[in-house]
């Protein structure tokens, strides 16, 4: 009879070897999966990259980006010309209209660096835009620029440094053109300002200045 009951386990397990086992897993004395510090081999053994690795790739990475770079630098400072020649037609023409709105004289003026009261010298130094208060005579100032920054420069050529609108919205004093340079970039834009008064962007075949 044991004989008998030793076959017939015997079949058991070849039919079913795992659900059927008498032993429950988790009668097992070790995991069945096991955490890396269980295991005996080193981490030493994991392979990383080595310092040959590193100094390739550093060096290509060098590569590209002493490629990108000067591209990248130009590319900003040509952005940073087109938003400040955009800035300076915005003011021109918001002191127009507030000639023509309050029938009254309007203009935009260069300061001092950061200043707030016309200072004639240099555009680059900023620019505030205006009206005169029929009632009062006084200055209004209506929008205040800040020093330019990066290497600009904002020069007359000819022109002034105070462009007058009368009420009817024409210019009074300051027709002409005005040259925004960027001396490091070597690249400028011009605006010209005529009687009528409204500024517009001159395209031009060269723009190195």
């Amino acid at each position: 009879m044991r004989n008998w009951y030793t076959k017939l386990n015997h079949a058991v397990k070849q039919t079913c070897p795992f659900v059927c086992l008498k032993i429950p897993l988790v009668c097992f004395k070790s995991p069945f999966i096991r955490p890396l510090i269980e295991k005996k081999i080193p981490f030493v053994g994991i392979r990383g990259f080595t310092l040959v690795e590193m100094i390739v790739v550093i060096t290509i990475v060098g590569i590209l980006a002493a490629m990108a770079g000067p591209n990248m630098w130009r590319f900003f400072g040509q952005n940073r010309l087109t938003s400040q020649i955009n800035e300076l037609i915005a003011d021109i023409n918001l002191a127009r209209s507030e000639a023509v709105k309050r029938s009254t004289t309007a203009g935009i003026c260069a300061t001092a660096v950061n200043g707030t009261a016309c200072a004639g010298g240099n555009w680059a130094n900023g620019w505030m835009s205006y009206y005169i208060d029929p009632a009062t005579n006084a200055t209004v100032t209506l929008r205040l620029h800040q020093q330019l920054i990066g290497n600009s420069t904002l020069t007359p050529n000819p022109g002034a440094f105070d462009i007058v609108y009368g009420k009817d919205g024409i210019v009074t004093s300051g027709t002409g053109f005005y040259d925004l340079c960027d001396t490091q970039l070597r690249r400028f834009r011009r605006i010209s300002v005529s009687a009528t008064g409204r500024p517009a962007l001159v395209t031009l075949a060269a723009d190195a200045c």
